[in-house]
């Protein structure tokens, strides 16, 4: 509930009265729990990550009946994204891209939770990349981190576009332009 008010009206718009009368507790409880709003932004953004974590693990546990051909668990692990996208009834919020926005009103933590997050899309969309390059050695040449962060690009542009346009599956429809790319990287036909 807090996180999409911070979602909603983003977190300097957010006041703790909010926060208090959305979730039903008392100003008491609110303080019990954290310390100030900044301790707030810190726990609403671990918990976020860990949820993003959770399911890039998940993606990847289930494209692992792909690793004898490591192209195609790419495919189909940027085809689950595809999926989980095109079938939303409203534009997708995204709390990294939020905290983003507002760097003064955060903790360096904080913020490096978001880093950390990003890192690590890149290094495990690097290992899909890195090993549909071994198995299509007349590929075209790329930066791999470049490529690997590209499918991260690709998301939070499409959530704020989305968004701003008020279009639930737009997300998907860049998805879909990410794979073509890797399509003519790999020379799929």
């Amino acid at each position: 509930m807090t996180t999409q008010l911070v979602l909603e009206n983003g977190f300097a718009g957010t006041t703790i009265d909010q926060i208090l009368a959305k979730t039903q507790i008392t100003k008491g409880a609110f303080f019990y729990h954290f310390k100030s709003k900044s301790d707030l932004a810190y726990y609403l953004m671990r918990h976020f990550a860990d949820s993003d974590m959770s399911v890039m693990n998940r993606v990847l546990a289930d494209t692992q009946g792909y690793e004898r051909n490591p192209l195609e668990r790419l495919m189909a692990f940027v085809d689950w994204f595809v999926a989980e996208f095109e079938g939303l009834n409203e534009p997708y919020m995204c709390l990294y891209a939020s905290y983003l926005y507002e760097p003064e009103q955060f903790s360096d933590d904080t913020k490096q939770i978001v880093a950390d997050s990003i890192l690590l899309w890149r290094k495990e969309l690097e290992e899909l990349l890195v090993g549909a390059k071994k198995e299509v050695p007349n590929h075209v040449e790329f930066d791999l981190a470049s490529l690997a962060d590209h499918f991260t690009v690709i998301m939070e542009g499409a959530f704020i576009v989305s968004k701003a346009l008020n279009h639930p599956s737009l997300t998907a429809q860049h998805l879909l332009h990410y794979k073509q790319y890797l399509e003519l990287i790999f020379r799929v036909k």
